[in-house]
């Protein structure tokens, strides 16, 4: 259960103060009115308070995380209040409401998850060594057999990796491929840091890696940076440096099973599109409570 001070640190933002005070203060105002006999209450008034409602309550039930749940009642409310300027008002009053929202939405974007977490941010270098195990080759010769200038290059923590690091790593690796535009990947990024809090071993280990950075690591895992094509966010689980699963999964096309029909790939994009990303579904996905008894 989150607590209030946590809901408090990740919640009292610019962004969803200032952008919650703009998308409610039209219909507070139009409330306060109708209340107090100044407007009239329609029929149809009550129908959209209700819509409004609902479809708050059914975001309540559906979203993974606090601040998935806050950003799309904001987006409700303020487009809420652009249909009621527009009905109920000149459409200049849609069109300064409109630029308003936009000045604001640049000044103040939605900011990434803010609580506690255990994810580690890595770089290409850092994903091959730790994650994949990669180890540079060594020289069959001995250095003193060399003859002639040598050169020694120092070399950072994250771009080498000795045998015994290597052998002595994480078991397990959940790594999240994510890109700064995406607000799915911004939205989830709440999801996998509770996961990784509540799943943290020394043999398991979550992260995450930016394919916008490192677009090389998109391209080797098959996972799209187009925004149409729903692949962002990607969840991948290592094993020994062996990717065993993922999600969402791989389609027929991207696995070399061929050309794939319309049928399929409409069917497709509904699953990649429509995956929950809930906390229970990479649970039950990954098989986190076994692997988290797996301490061999």
């Amino acid at each position: 259960m989150t607590s209030l001070a946590e809901l408090r640190q990740r919640l009292l933002h610019p962004y969803y103060v200032l952008h919650a005070v703009y998308g409610t203060f039209y219909i507070v105002v139009r409330c306060y009115n109708q209340l107090t006999g100044t407007t009239a209450l329609s029929e149809n008034d009550l129908k959209a308070y209700s819509m409004l409602m609902g479809l708050s309550a059914w975001k309540a039930l559906m979203a993974s995380t606090a601040e998935e749940l806050a950003s799309v009642i904001i987006l409700y409310t303020k487009f809420f209040s652009l249909c009621y300027l527009y009905i109920h008002s000149s459409i200049y009053w849609v069109i300064f409401y409109t630029i308003g929202w936009i000045f604001l939405s640049t000044l103040y974007p939605q900011p990434w998850y803010r609580g506690p977490s255990n994810i580690v941010e890595l770089s290409e270098d850092s994903f091959r060594s730790k994650v994949l195990r990669k180890r540079r080759g060594k020289s069959a010769r001995k250095i003193d057999e060399i003859k002639g200038p040598r050169i020694v290059e120092v070399k950072s923590d994250e771009e080498t990796t000795t045998e015994d690091e290597a052998d002595n790593g994480p078991k397990y690796w959940i790594v999240m491929l994510y890109a700064n535009w995406s607000v799915s990947c911004l939205n989830f990024e709440g999801v996998l840091a509770k996961l990784s809090i509540k799943y943290h071993a020394d043999h398991i280990k979550f992260a995450k890696l930016d394919v916008d950075v490192f677009p090389d690591i998109a391209q080797e895992y098959a996972v799209s940076r187009d925004p149409a094509s729903f692949d962002l966010p990607t969840l991948l689980l290592f094993q020994n440096g062996t990717e065993i699963r993922r999600l969402p999964e791989l389609t027929a096309a991207k696995t070399g099973g061929g050309e794939t029909s319309k049928k399929d790939a409409a069917k497709d994009t509904i699953t990649r599109l429509g995956w929950s990303k809930k906390p229970a579904t990479v649970i039950k996905a990954f098989q986190l409570d076994e692997i988290i008894a797996d301490k061999r």
